[in-house]
């Protein structure tokens, strides 16, 4: 038997990684010892050889990768485009928030995109051409405040509309008391 024991650095890696899982506990009766039993018929982390512990370690180390949260791509902030004497940045960014508000409780016919249906707002409320890439471009900061009050109560009243409706309250019974 001339295969190689696992050492002391091999051994703390493994205690560690199996820390960091929450299954290393007291003796030998523990998740960790368990795996090494199943992955090598060995009852220690000390009776482990060198490949042995390699493997243990490995499937450890798959385990803890599929724990630990992806790393997200951050949210790109959106640009707004700002002209002079027209809606700021922040007004346009709100109409937005606001619109989304009025989908979530009034959803659009045959999936119309949220940018057509905010055209079709500015149009009729201000009679200004709207395009779906810039559907502010031709208001003017005033316009924009109107804009987001006129939006402001249509969301509320859509989500009252929403409440009282029989979807709302189906809603409501399951989300429960």
């Amino acid at each position: 038997m001339g295969e190689q024991q696992i050492d002391k650095k091999a051994k703390q890696r493994i205690y560690a990684i199996g820390a960091r899982l929450g299954i290393v506990g007291h003796g030998h009766e523990d998740d960790l010892h368990a795996l090494v039993a199943a992955l090598t018929g060995k009852e220690g982390v000390s009776a482990l050889t060198a490949e042995e512990g390699k493997l243990v370690e490995q499937e450890l180390a798959r385990r803890a990768a599929s724990l630990e949260p992806r790393a997200r791509a951050r949210k790109r902030e959106r640009k707004y485009e700002e002209l002079p004497g027209g809606m700021t940045a922040r007004q346009q960014k709100y109409a937005w928030y606001l619109m989304s508000e009025i989908e979530r409780f009034d959803p659009a016919p045959n999936g119309v995109a949220l940018r057509y249906r905010m055209c079709g707002f500015v149009e009729k409320k201000f009679g200004v051409t709207a395009f779906p890439q810039q559907p502010f471009r031709f208001l003017t900061w005033q316009q924009g405040s109107a804009l987001i009050e006129a939006l402001k109560s249509m969301a509320t009243r859509k989500e009252l509309e929403y409440l009282h409706s029989t979807a709302g309250r189906r809603e409501r019974q399951v989300a429960g008391p």
